[in-house]
């Protein structure tokens, strides 16, 4: 056996202890994490299902009208009953019953030359499925947009016709209908006669319940009508468009900050809009020489060959904006008091 000699066996004993002395600088780890994961939400207000009025039974009235003609016609002398145009409830993407158009035109192109079309502006699918409650009301192939162009050719003293929208919030949190803003200015090459053209608008939270108070609903005419700004056709007020031009700046935000309209996402509190344009039927010759009885000298060719263009913008703000309570939270405790 191989003795092994007293400088191998020191040796030996030197780095062992090299060895056992390097480990003695190590020491034990362990982490603690903590995850926060936050998404911004989304702000998406859009009209959808775009039509001639009405589409549902819920917006007609007994003897109620879509248009005001002055047409002679067996049962609904004047007027064309509100039902007329209603294409029931699958057919968003269509502003009325396939044929109803064609039909009116039809019959009242022996009396006038009217023509008339409502669209959404640069339309596209809303992309998601839209649940009021637990069902879907609009599918993910809808047309939505946030512009609406309506025309309505060759009017005349006493016409007037409504249409419709439902306007859906696509996001994720409730949108405040905070303010609207009303233009108008002739079209190009044409002149406009601002009295004698009018609107009405009213917009309302769906299903709508006419009896119960003004909170929760826009009004047009019952806020700003009064005196000789407006006429009326059918039972309903148009303000006129001259009207529209004399509202004080902020009277509609004034008016909105106390009446709370607004539309939740996914659900059944969305909202409707109807509009319908008017022309005055002036029959006692104020602007026109009226009817053969009044025969006022004035000139009816002032208020032909108008033009409008009426601009209606609906302004939404976030309706639960947070705000700074002044209540306490021990994370004060960590605010940098005193920093520039």
């Amino acid at each position: 056996m191989k003795r092994t000699s007293r400088k191998s066996i020191i040796g030996g004993i030197v780095a062992l202890a090299l060895i056992l002395t390097g480990t003695g600088y190590a020491y034990w780890t362990d982490t603690l994490n903590v995850t926060t994961k936050a998404t911004t939400g989304e702000f998406d207000v859009t009209f959808v299902d775009l039509g001639l009025y009405a589409q549902y039974d819920n917006e007609t009235k007994t003897n109620g009208w879509s248009i005001v003609d002055g047409v002679t016609r067996t049962g609904t002398d004047g007027f064309i009953p509100d039902e007329y145009f209603m294409r029931g409830a699958s057919n968003y993407n269509i502003i009325a019953k396939p044929g109803s158009i064609d039909a009116y035109k039809a019959e009242a192109g022996k009396y006038n030359n009217i023509d008339f079309n409502a669209a959404l502006v640069d339309k596209a699918p809303i992309g998601k499925d839209f649940k009021g409650g637990s069902s879907v009301t609009y599918g993910a192939n809808t047309d939505g947009s946030d512009q609406i162009l309506i025309t309505v050719d060759n009017v005349y003293p006493g016409y007037a016709q409504a249409f419709r929208s439902d306007i859906l919030n696509l996001g994720t949190l409730a949108a405040k209908l905070s303010d609207m803003k009303f233009s108008t200015e002739a079209m190009e090459g044409k002149t406009l006669h601002k009295d004698m053209l009018g609107i009405a608008v009213l917009v309302n939270r769906e299903a709508y319940n006419p009896g119960e108070p003004d909170a929760n609903t826009f009004r047009l005419c019952k806020e700003f009508a009064n005196g000789d700004n407006f006429f009326t056709i059918g039972g309903v007020d148009f303000l006129r468009l001259s009207a529209l031009e004399g509202m004080e700046a902020g009277a509609v935000r004034e008016m909105l900050e106390n009446n709370l309209l607004y539309a939740q996402p996914g659900s059944d509190n969305r909202l409707d809009i109807f509009l319908a344009i008017g022309m005055d039927p002036d029959a006692d010759g104020v602007y026109t020489t009226g009817s053969t009885a009044a025969m006022k000298e004035n000139d009816d060719k002032a208020s032909q060959k108008n033009g409008a263009v009426i601009s209606i913008d609906l302004l939404w703000d976030q309706f639960n904006a947070g705000t700074n309570a002044g209540n306490p939270n021990i994370l004060e405790d960590q605010n940098a008091v005193g920093a520039q």
